[in-house]
């Protein structure tokens, strides 16, 4: 996680609204787009900020964490 960049989020996220928006027929919906335009001022900024270290780390911790968990249970289950 530490190689992705908030706006690589905020970017992915874009596309499969977009794409949502898309497969149900409401890309020219107006208040979509009155809404879409509205978050996007209100939220870009927070958005393109990086995600701190501090954040990072615990994220990792816990992704480390969970992985020592589910080995533990795997191998809890085959012996």
């Amino acid at each position: 996680m530490t190689g992705i960049a908030a706006d690589d989020l905020a970017a992915g996220g874009r596309e499969l609204s977009q794409a949502a928006a898309i497969a149900t027929g409401q890309e020219d919906d107006p208040f979509d787009l009155w809404l879409r335009r509205c978050l996007r001022e209100a939220f870009d900024a927070v958005v393109a900020e990086p995600i701190p270290e501090d954040v990072l780390r615990l994220i990792e911790e816990d992704r480390a964490e969970r992985e020592r968990i589910r080995r533990a249970r795997a191998a809890k289950s085959r012996g």
